[in-house]
């Protein structure tokens, strides 16, 4: 396996190489330079044999040339211009394959201090490879304020850095870690090196968040274990905190509101200490009207329980105030702006045969024709629980209830279906507009507020805009009833 991703990288590195361009290339013995150097062991000093160097030549091939015993190498009648070069080195003793950090070096013919005498100055490099078989360990802890007692810093990721910019990570997961629940990390296959740089993500419990400076290492060690100890985090006095919450169904561990939390979530909220039932206040905002809660205490637990679904795409934020039960504090929090918490988008319409987008089914509209809307999700069956609301911009608003029902309502799995009365076309023309504003609900409790839907009356044309004209079309209720059947198509989608 790594043998496959140490290939994949070289591969990338000559394609890296072939889209580089060098400057000014000239075919002539004055525009050559040479470029030799050492390759050693970062650790032990002592010269790395059978090093491979890879470089791209003035034709656009990749050369490669490799070290002598001594780790010694010499190259000559190079372009002019500015090369990369790829050190690549494994140490195989039977089975075993140690391999080192591979590096990519720029290197240009700037030294033209001799360009008169008519060659270019050359360049020698020492180059330091490290064994990648050390290993890293150690914990990290905090200390809580109130009770001076040390926590470890659990379930939090860590991350290395080298501060070499010709170093070439290999295995990059090597260089990312997580504590376990004693605050615990390791970290195996790391470079024998220097220029380390170890960083830990930030760390909140009880509401208050924790933060570490990065950590420059000590020398690596080869075929060794380096202990770190144990390493405390400092409270960041530059977040606010989310006071006296220790964790919550609708918020992060940072206090960050969640996205996409369903419109019938409870949301609850845990506190540092069993909270009162007495002058307990609570407001819930979504977007800018206050949505009903009815908050429920359980020791350290407040639950804020609605018989209403939260509106969907709704940012929701709430006030606090209660106090502690022991303590007898007064606990007043606000979770708005970052810590609020954020509905999912809820029951949406897909299609209609009103909407000019659907070629498929259509109708005349006439008397009695039915209109169709598909949702996202499956209805609530009754259709007294719909709300029909007053349509603007129409000439007449169709209501599916009540005193002003003008239309008959049925519903089918995921589709409302609105059949005008006979009556809704008297004395209206081609041309006039009918709508309706409804709030309909989901068989799971979700709902969509103030639907809005318009269209225009297509009078069939032996359909007059009166009464007379009305029972005219009577004899094509045949026709309307096969549209009908039709209408049951999209049912199956």
């Amino acid at each position: 396996m790594k043998n496959k991703l140490l290939a994949a990288i070289f591969a990338a590195s000559f394609l890296c190489f072939a889209g580089c361009s060098v400057s000014d290339s000239v075919d002539s013995e004055y525009s050559k330079w040479t470029f030799s150097g050492t390759v050693i062991d970062s650790e032990n000093g002592q010269g790395l044999g059978n090093v491979v160097i890879s470089y791209q030549d003035s034709d656009g091939d990749i050369q490669t040339v490799k070290t002598d015993a001594s780790g010694n190498f010499f190259i000559k009648e190079l372009p002019y211009g500015s090369l990369n070069f790829s050190f690549n080195y494994k140490s195989i003793k039977g089975k075993d394959t140690l391999y080192y950090t591979p590096k990519v070096i720029n290197i240009g013919s700037s030294g033209e201090s001799s360009r008169m005498e008519g060659v270019v100055a050359g360049t020698a490099l020492i180059v330091r490879l490290s064994p990648l078989n050390a290993s890293l360990s150690g914990e990290f802890y905090i200390t809580e304020e109130s009770t001076d007692k040390k926590i470890p810093v659990s379930k939090t990721k860590l991350h290395l850095m080298h501060q070499d910019t010709a170093f070439v990570n290999l295995d990059p997961k090597s260089f990312e870690a997580k504590t376990d629940s004693l605050g615990r990390f390791t970290f195996k296959g790391l470079p024998a090196d220097t220029g380390l740089i170890l960083s830990i993500d930030p760390f909140t419990y009880n509401g208050l968040r924790y933060i570490a400076e990065d950590i420059e290492l000590p020398r690596l060690k080869s075929k060794s274990a380096t202990d770190m100890g144990r390493i405390y985090l400092t409270r960041d006095t530059l977040i606010a905190p989310v006071p006296k919450i220790k964790s919550s169904n609708v918020m992060d561990k940072n206090g960050k509101g969640l996205e996409n939390v369903s419109q019938q979530a409870v949301p609850y909220y845990v506190f540092n200490e069993k909270i009162s039932s007495s002058n307990l206040s609570v407001t819930v905002m979504a977007d800018t009207n206050v949505f009903t809660v009815v908050p429920e205490i359980n020791q350290d637990t407040l639950f804020l329980n609605h018989n209403t679904a939260f509106p969907p795409a709704a940012l929701i934020t709430v006030k606090i105030v209660a106090y502690g039960k022991k303590s007898g504090e007064r606990i007043e929090i606000e979770l708005s702006n970052d810590s609020a918490f954020k509905t999912k988008r809820g029951i949406y319409a897909v299609t209609s045969n009103t909407w000019p987008s659907n070629e498929k089914f259509k109708a005349s509209f006439g008397i009695q024709d039915t209109m169709w809307v598909k949702f996202s999700k499956k209805l609530a069956k009754n259709t007294d629980r719909i709300q029909w609301n007053y349509t603007s911009g129409v000439d007449c608003t169709i209501y599916g209830n009540g005193y002003y029902a003008n239309a008959n309502t049925w519903i089918n799995k995921d589709t409302l279906f609105v059949q005008m009365l006979q009556d809704i076309l008297v004395n209206r023309d081609r041309g006039d507009s009918v709508g309706m504003n409804i709030t309909v609900y989901a068989y799971d409790g979700s709902y969509i507020d103030s639907f809005i839907l318009r269209t225009e009356l297509i009078v069939p044309k032996d359909t007059l805009s009166n009464t007379e004209g009305t029972e005219e079309n009577s004899g094509n209720d045949e026709d309307a009833d096969d549209e009908d059947d039709n209408l049951d198509t999209p049912l199956d989608d």
